[in-house]
């Protein structure tokens, strides 16, 4: 009788051992899994991340462009106040279709001073002089650039 309680007992040690470690090697499967996954939603999280930025980038070069190659802002003459004259046509016609496509990529300071300046080119019931009118926007404008070579210098 001794002898079979030794092959019982050997049974379900052997068993009892195979069972311990399919589970440590499960676990240990399963965290190497996890880790993969985690790393490539990493991955592909920056490498969205860096293609976000390429796009934001490639607005603000179009932008930066346009505006090295045309003067939207200017000093009026004809004012004792020195008000600044904004080329409000051209900003509709050139400038504003070269952002809005991809508004939604612009920083959020970027994207507050653009529906800033256009919610000025259509509205002026509130202003009795043109020239007021223009040098407000003028003044958004030059936020507007000054904010976009902000971005530049945070890059770098």
């Amino acid at each position: 009788m001794n002898t079979a309680w030794i092959g019982v007992i050997g049974v379900l040690g052997g068993s009892a051992l195979t069972l311990f470690g399919n589970i440590i090697n499960n676990r240990y499967l399963s965290r190497k899994e996890r880790e993969a996954r985690e790393w490539e939603q990493k991955k592909a999280s920056m490498e969205s991340n860096t293609k976000r930025r390429a796009d934001m980038f490639k607005v603000y070069n179009a932008v930066l462009k346009e505006d090295g190659e045309h003067q939207y802002v200017r000093e009026t003459e004809n004012s004792n106040l020195k008000f600044k004259d904004f080329d409000r046509k051209r900003y509709k016609q050139v400038m504003r279709p070269l952002i809005m496509p991809d508004l939604h990529l612009l920083s959020e300071e970027v994207f507050a001073l653009v529906r800033q300046l256009d919610s000025y080119t259509d509205d002026d019931l509130n202003y009795i002089d043109p020239e007021e009118w223009y040098n407000d926007m003028a003044n958004i404008y030059i936020k507007l650039v000054a904010e976009i070579e902000k971005q530049y210098n945070k890059r770098l």
